[in-house]
């Protein structure tokens, strides 16, 4: 199978990567910069590709959609992965970035935003990284504006709102359809990795298992429905406000205005 993961150089994403090249999928990573690329492409010498763009660049994120499209010939992935994500430490709440706004709301909202939208429907799976934290987000989307919103919370909602935004456009039923994506959001834990911590009480390997067996429609999340909200545990009830279908429609078009992209046919 075709699979891209984004924030892939380390942590969950680099774990889940080795386990589903290892398994003969071809495996499409992302790092930030060359120099991470050429750790990541040591780490997987199996992976398919290493890719980079700072997805904090509004430019440098439409160019990664457009070498991961080049990548296929055009051709869809059949599952994309958007695990990139940065922490809610003071330097990156604080952080605005060259195209003006919060480099939290860049990362964790906008890129995969962009990225979904320039690469267009994947053929199966489609997988937005959230966290707990975003039952602690304001769902009203009036936070400094969204787009100089400081709030890892806010953006991790973000993640569960595009979610079922695109699962109501490109969502499968439950248990799969002919034409239809599974798209979901998922919440990995408190996971020991650098943005995560030492202290943190979970290892990588069950989530990146979990994510690994998701990718390629196997293991216990196989049927979840589209707009599922998971945990390695299971099912769980998102934040209410994710649901809530007049904000998602508002938080794409604060996306679309942002970047200049548009939701594909829209």
């Amino acid at each position: 199978m075709r699979i891209f993961i984004t924030g892939s150089s380390d942590g969950i994403g680099l774990a889940t990567a080795k386990l589903l090249a290892d398994q003969g999928h071809a495996v499409v990573l992302h790092a930030r910069n060359p120099s991470r690329a050429a750790s990541t492409q040591s780490s997987v010498p199996n992976s398919a590709a290493v890719l980079t763009g700072d997805l904090s660049s509004i430019s440098e994120t439409k160019a990664l959609a457009a070498d991961a499209k080049r990548l296929l010939n055009g051709a869809p992935f059949d599952t994309i992965i958007h695990n990139a994500g940065i922490g809610y430490g003071a330097t990156a709440s604080r952080e605005i970035t060259a195209d003006g706004i919060a480099a939290v709301f860049a990362v964790n909202t906008l890129a995969p935003y962009i990225l979904t939208c320039l690469m267009g429907k994947p053929s199966a799976r489609l997988l937005f990284m959230s966290s707990d934290s975003h039952y602690g987000g304001d769902a009203t989307l009036r936070n400094g504006g969204v787009t100089r919103s400081h709030s890892y919370a806010d953006s991790k909602l973000h993640d569960v709102m595009l979610a079922n935004a695109f699962a109501r456009r490109w969502g499968a039923t439950e248990g799969g359809g002919d034409d239809g994506v599974q798209v979901v959001s998922m919440h990995p834990g408190w996971v020991r990795t650098k943005m995560g911590g030492g202290m943190a009480p979970v290892g990588l390997e069950r989530p990146a298992r979990v994510l690994a067996e998701w990718a390629v429609g196997k293991g216990e999340f196989a049927n979840l429905r589209s707009g599922a909200f998971f945990t390695t545990r299971g099912e769980e009830d998102a934040h209410p406000g994710a649901g809530d279908v007049n904000k998602q429609e508002e938080l794409l078009r604060i996306c679309r205005e942002v970047s200049g992209v548009a939701v594909p046919g829209e």
